[in-house]
Protein backbone atom coordinates (compact mmCIF):
# COMPACT_ATOMS: atom_id res chain seq x y z
CA UNK A 1 0.00 0.00 0.00
CA UNK A 2 1.32 3.43 -0.87
CA UNK A 3 2.25 5.98 1.75
CA UNK A 4 -0.59 8.26 0.63
CA UNK A 5 -3.15 5.49 1.05
CA UNK A 6 -1.80 4.68 4.51
CA UNK A 7 -1.98 8.33 5.58
CA UNK A 8 -5.63 8.79 4.56
CA UNK A 9 -7.19 5.97 6.62
CA UNK A 10 -8.59 7.58 9.79
CA UNK A 11 -6.18 10.48 9.31
CA UNK A 12 -8.18 12.96 11.39
CA UNK A 13 -11.33 13.34 13.45
CA UNK A 14 -13.04 16.50 14.66
CA UNK A 15 -14.32 14.72 17.75
CA UNK A 16 -10.84 14.54 19.30
CA UNK A 17 -10.00 17.70 21.22
CA UNK A 18 -6.31 17.06 20.64
CA UNK A 19 -4.50 15.20 17.89
CA UNK A 20 -0.84 14.49 18.61
CA UNK A 21 1.43 13.55 15.72
CA UNK A 22 4.37 11.75 17.31
CA UNK A 23 7.50 11.57 15.19
CA UNK A 24 11.14 10.71 15.75
CA UNK A 25 12.81 13.17 13.43
CA UNK A 26 12.50 11.30 10.14
CA UNK A 27 8.95 12.43 9.25
CA UNK A 28 7.88 8.86 8.56
CA UNK A 29 4.17 8.43 7.85
CA UNK A 30 2.49 7.09 10.98
CA UNK A 31 1.09 3.66 10.18
CA UNK A 32 -0.78 3.48 13.46
CA UNK A 33 -3.01 5.69 15.55
CA UNK A 34 -4.32 5.32 19.10
CA UNK A 35 -7.58 6.82 20.32
CA UNK A 36 -8.32 7.36 24.00
CA UNK A 37 -9.62 9.86 26.53
CA UNK A 38 -7.41 12.87 27.21
CA UNK A 39 -5.95 11.24 30.31
CA UNK A 40 -3.14 8.78 30.97
CA UNK A 41 -5.26 5.74 31.82
CA UNK A 42 -5.06 2.90 29.33
CA UNK A 43 -3.60 5.15 26.67
CA UNK A 44 -0.39 5.86 28.57
CA UNK A 45 1.26 2.40 28.41
CA UNK A 46 0.38 2.12 24.71
CA UNK A 47 1.88 5.53 23.91
CA UNK A 48 4.91 4.81 26.10
CA UNK A 49 5.58 1.57 24.23
CA UNK A 50 5.36 3.30 20.86
CA UNK A 51 7.79 5.97 22.04
CA UNK A 52 10.26 3.44 23.46
CA UNK A 53 10.37 1.62 20.12
CA UNK A 54 10.52 4.93 18.19
CA UNK A 55 7.49 3.97 16.15
CA UNK A 56 5.70 7.06 14.75
CA UNK A 57 2.01 7.24 15.63
CA UNK A 58 -0.98 9.55 15.88
CA UNK A 59 -2.69 9.97 19.24
CA UNK A 60 -6.32 11.10 19.28
CA UNK A 61 -7.32 12.46 22.70
CA UNK A 62 -11.03 12.85 23.46
CA UNK A 63 -12.08 15.37 26.09
CA UNK A 64 -14.74 14.95 28.75
CA UNK A 65 -16.28 18.36 29.56
CA UNK A 66 -18.88 19.63 32.00
CA UNK A 67 -22.55 19.61 31.01
CA UNK A 68 -25.03 21.53 33.13
CA UNK A 69 -24.75 21.66 36.88
CA UNK A 70 -23.51 18.14 37.45
CA UNK A 71 -23.27 16.28 34.13
CA UNK A 72 -20.56 15.41 31.65
CA UNK A 73 -20.35 15.25 27.88
CA UNK A 74 -17.88 14.45 25.11
CA UNK A 75 -17.83 14.83 21.34
CA UNK A 76 -16.73 11.22 21.32
CA UNK A 77 -20.20 10.07 22.37
CA UNK A 78 -21.84 11.42 19.24
CA UNK A 79 -18.95 10.39 16.99
CA UNK A 80 -18.85 6.75 18.15
CA UNK A 81 -21.94 5.71 16.20
CA UNK A 82 -20.57 7.21 13.00
CA UNK A 83 -17.23 5.48 13.55
CA UNK A 84 -18.98 2.12 13.90
CA UNK A 85 -20.84 2.59 10.63
CA UNK A 86 -17.97 4.05 8.61
CA UNK A 87 -15.28 1.61 9.73
CA UNK A 88 -17.54 -1.44 10.18
CA UNK A 89 -16.35 -2.12 13.70
CA UNK A 90 -19.33 -2.93 15.96
CA UNK A 91 -17.06 -3.58 18.97
CA UNK A 92 -15.80 0.02 18.97
CA UNK A 93 -14.62 1.33 22.31
CA UNK A 94 -11.81 3.35 23.87
CA UNK A 95 -8.99 2.70 23.49
CA UNK A 96 -8.95 1.90 19.81
CA UNK A 97 -6.05 1.33 17.45
CA UNK A 98 -5.96 2.33 13.79
CA UNK A 99 -3.86 0.11 11.55
CA UNK A 100 -3.63 2.37 8.52
CA UNK A 101 -1.55 0.01 6.46
CA UNK A 102 -4.12 -2.79 6.67
CA UNK A 103 -7.13 -0.46 7.00
CA UNK A 104 -8.32 -2.08 10.21
CA UNK A 105 -9.59 -0.79 13.54
CA UNK A 106 -8.56 -2.91 16.54
CA UNK A 107 -10.37 -2.54 19.86
CA UNK A 108 -10.19 -4.06 23.34
CA UNK A 109 -7.16 -3.11 25.37
CA UNK A 110 -5.19 -6.34 25.43
CA UNK A 111 -5.83 -6.98 21.73
CA UNK A 112 -4.33 -3.54 21.07
CA UNK A 113 -1.33 -4.29 23.30
CA UNK A 114 -0.75 -7.46 21.26
CA UNK A 115 -1.21 -5.77 17.88
CA UNK A 116 1.03 -2.80 18.64
CA UNK A 117 3.45 -4.97 20.61
CA UNK A 118 4.05 -7.06 17.51
CA UNK A 119 4.39 -3.90 15.39
CA UNK A 120 7.01 -2.59 17.82
CA UNK A 121 8.84 -5.89 18.19
CA UNK A 122 7.75 -6.02 21.83
CA UNK A 123 5.53 -9.09 22.07
CA UNK A 124 8.04 -11.89 22.54
CA UNK A 125 10.37 -13.61 20.12
CA UNK A 126 8.34 -16.83 19.86
CA UNK A 127 4.95 -18.35 20.62
CA UNK A 128 5.80 -19.17 24.25
CA UNK A 129 7.08 -15.66 24.93
CA UNK A 130 3.94 -14.22 23.31
CA UNK A 131 1.81 -16.40 25.61
CA UNK A 132 3.73 -15.05 28.59
CA UNK A 133 2.92 -11.52 27.42
CA UNK A 134 -0.76 -12.43 27.16
CA UNK A 135 -0.84 -13.94 30.66
CA UNK A 136 0.84 -10.90 32.16
CA UNK A 137 -1.43 -8.45 30.37
CA UNK A 138 -4.45 -10.28 31.77
CA UNK A 139 -3.08 -10.15 35.31
CA UNK A 140 -2.14 -6.47 35.06
CA UNK A 141 -5.58 -5.62 33.67
CA UNK A 142 -7.12 -7.25 36.74
CA UNK A 143 -4.87 -4.98 38.78
CA UNK A 144 -6.08 -1.96 36.83
CA UNK A 145 -9.68 -2.90 37.58
CA UNK A 146 -8.90 -2.60 41.29
CA UNK A 147 -7.68 0.96 40.83
CA UNK A 148 -10.50 1.93 38.45
CA UNK A 149 -13.09 0.60 40.87
CA UNK A 150 -11.70 2.86 43.57
CA UNK A 151 -11.11 5.94 41.38
CA UNK A 152 -14.63 5.93 39.94
CA UNK A 153 -16.55 4.12 42.66
CA UNK A 154 -14.89 5.11 45.92
CA UNK A 155 -13.89 3.02 48.91
CA UNK A 156 -11.20 2.85 51.55
CA UNK A 157 -7.62 3.60 50.45
CA UNK A 158 -6.13 0.87 52.64
CA UNK A 159 -8.53 -1.67 51.15
CA UNK A 160 -7.73 -0.78 47.54
CA UNK A 161 -3.97 -0.86 48.15
CA UNK A 162 -4.33 -4.20 49.91
CA UNK A 163 -6.35 -5.56 46.97
CA UNK A 164 -3.80 -4.21 44.52
CA UNK A 165 -0.95 -5.83 46.42
CA UNK A 166 -2.50 -9.27 45.92
CA UNK A 167 -1.77 -8.83 42.22
CA UNK A 168 1.57 -7.13 42.75
CA UNK A 169 2.73 -10.07 44.88
CA UNK A 170 1.94 -12.50 42.06
CA UNK A 171 4.03 -10.35 39.76
CA UNK A 172 6.72 -10.17 42.44
CA UNK A 173 6.94 -13.97 42.32
CA UNK A 174 7.05 -13.87 38.52
CA UNK A 175 10.02 -11.51 38.72
CA UNK A 176 11.80 -13.78 41.19
CA UNK A 177 11.68 -16.51 38.55
CA UNK A 178 12.94 -14.08 35.90
CA UNK A 179 15.83 -13.18 38.21
CA UNK A 180 16.69 -16.85 38.70
CA UNK A 181 16.86 -17.29 34.94
CA UNK A 182 19.17 -14.34 34.37
CA UNK A 183 22.35 -12.83 35.74
CA UNK A 184 20.68 -9.49 36.54
CA UNK A 185 20.12 -8.41 40.14
CA UNK A 186 17.39 -5.98 39.07
CA UNK A 187 14.67 -7.24 36.75
CA UNK A 188 13.41 -4.45 34.47
CA UNK A 189 11.66 -6.64 31.89
CA UNK A 190 8.96 -9.22 32.50
CA UNK A 191 9.64 -11.55 29.56
CA UNK A 192 13.03 -13.01 28.64
CA UNK A 193 15.00 -9.92 29.67
CA UNK A 194 13.63 -7.85 26.78
CA UNK A 195 11.09 -5.08 26.31
CA UNK A 196 7.54 -6.36 26.01
CA UNK A 197 4.07 -4.82 26.14
CA UNK A 198 3.29 -5.81 29.77
CA UNK A 199 6.36 -3.91 31.00
CA UNK A 200 4.66 -0.65 30.13
CA UNK A 201 1.32 -1.46 31.69
CA UNK A 202 2.95 -2.64 34.92
CA UNK A 203 5.04 0.52 35.10
CA UNK A 204 1.96 2.72 34.74
CA UNK A 205 0.04 0.78 37.39
CA UNK A 206 2.91 1.02 39.86
CA UNK A 207 3.03 4.76 39.21
CA UNK A 208 -0.72 4.99 39.83
CA UNK A 209 -0.73 2.99 43.07
CA UNK A 210 2.42 4.69 44.29
CA UNK A 211 0.76 8.10 43.78
CA UNK A 212 -2.38 6.98 45.62
CA UNK A 213 -0.33 5.81 48.60
CA UNK A 214 1.73 9.00 48.66
CA UNK A 215 -1.38 11.20 48.44
CA UNK A 216 -2.57 9.49 51.61
CA UNK A 217 0.73 9.87 53.48
CA UNK A 218 1.69 6.26 52.93
CA UNK A 219 4.40 4.31 51.10
CA UNK A 220 3.42 1.54 48.71
CA UNK A 221 6.66 -0.28 49.52
CA UNK A 222 6.66 0.34 53.29
CA UNK A 223 6.28 -3.30 54.34
CA UNK A 224 9.29 -4.30 52.25
CA UNK A 225 7.14 -6.95 50.56
CA UNK A 226 7.50 -5.56 47.04
CA UNK A 227 11.25 -5.28 46.59
CA UNK A 228 11.14 -6.51 43.00
CA UNK A 229 8.29 -4.15 42.13
CA UNK A 230 10.14 -1.14 43.53
CA UNK A 231 13.37 -2.07 41.75
CA UNK A 232 11.48 -2.64 38.51
CA UNK A 233 9.76 0.74 38.72
CA UNK A 234 12.98 2.63 39.42
CA UNK A 235 14.98 0.68 36.86
CA UNK A 236 12.40 0.81 34.09
CA UNK A 237 11.91 4.56 34.35
CA UNK A 238 15.66 5.12 34.11
CA UNK A 239 16.07 3.21 30.82
CA UNK A 240 17.14 5.53 27.99
CA UNK A 241 14.38 4.31 25.66
CA UNK A 242 11.75 5.61 28.09
CA UNK A 243 13.05 9.13 28.56
CA UNK A 244 11.30 10.75 25.60
CA UNK A 245 7.87 9.74 26.83
CA UNK A 246 8.52 10.33 30.54
CA UNK A 247 9.77 13.86 29.93
CA UNK A 248 6.90 14.78 27.61
CA UNK A 249 3.62 16.47 28.52
CA UNK A 250 1.81 13.20 27.75
CA UNK A 251 3.24 11.90 31.02
CA UNK A 252 3.67 15.04 33.10
CA UNK A 253 0.53 17.05 32.23
CA UNK A 254 -2.25 14.51 31.69
CA UNK A 255 -4.19 13.29 34.75
CA UNK A 256 -4.38 9.61 35.64
CA UNK A 257 -8.17 9.50 35.36
CA UNK A 258 -11.14 11.33 33.87
CA UNK A 259 -12.66 14.35 35.55
CA UNK A 260 -15.50 12.49 37.28
CA UNK A 261 -13.00 10.29 39.16
CA UNK A 262 -12.55 10.75 42.88
CA UNK A 263 -8.79 10.31 42.59
CA UNK A 264 -6.24 11.50 40.04
CA UNK A 265 -8.69 13.53 37.94
CA UNK A 266 -6.25 16.45 37.86
CA UNK A 267 -2.47 16.29 37.53
CA UNK A 268 -0.66 16.24 40.84
CA UNK A 269 -2.58 14.02 41.48
CA UNK A 270 -5.47 16.21 42.58
CA UNK A 271 -9.24 15.91 42.25
CA UNK A 272 -11.36 17.70 39.65
CA UNK A 273 -14.34 19.59 41.08
CA UNK A 274 -17.31 20.11 38.77
CA UNK A 275 -17.98 23.82 38.32
CA UNK A 276 -14.55 24.86 39.60
CA UNK A 277 -11.74 22.97 37.87
CA UNK A 278 -12.38 23.59 34.16
CA UNK A 279 -9.78 26.38 34.20
CA UNK A 280 -7.17 23.85 35.35
CA UNK A 281 -7.85 21.37 32.54
CA UNK A 282 -5.14 22.82 30.31
CA UNK A 283 -4.66 19.51 28.51
CA UNK A 284 -8.01 19.85 26.72
CA UNK A 285 -8.62 21.12 23.18
CA UNK A 286 -5.02 21.58 22.11
CA UNK A 287 -5.88 21.03 18.44
CA UNK A 288 -3.22 19.42 16.27
CA UNK A 289 0.13 19.12 18.05
CA UNK A 290 3.42 17.90 16.62
CA UNK A 291 5.54 16.05 19.16
CA UNK A 292 8.97 15.40 17.69
CA UNK A 293 11.53 13.36 19.59
CA UNK A 294 15.20 12.99 18.63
Amino acid sequence: MSGDATATFFAATKAAGTTVEVDFGDKTTAKHAIGYWSIRGLGAPLAMMMCASKTPFTLFLYDIVEKGEAGWNSDYFSAKGEYIKEYKQPLWNLPFCVDRENKEIIVQTNAIFAHLGRACGMFGDNAIAASKCEQLLGEIYDLRCVMSGYAYGGGEVEAVISAGKKHFRKLEQWMEIQAENSDDDVVVHLVDGKYSAPDFHLYQMLDHFEALAKANDSDLYANNDMKRMKAFKEGFQSLPENQSYLKSWLHTELPFNNCMAGFGSLPGPKTYIHGESAKDATWRAKGVVDLVFP
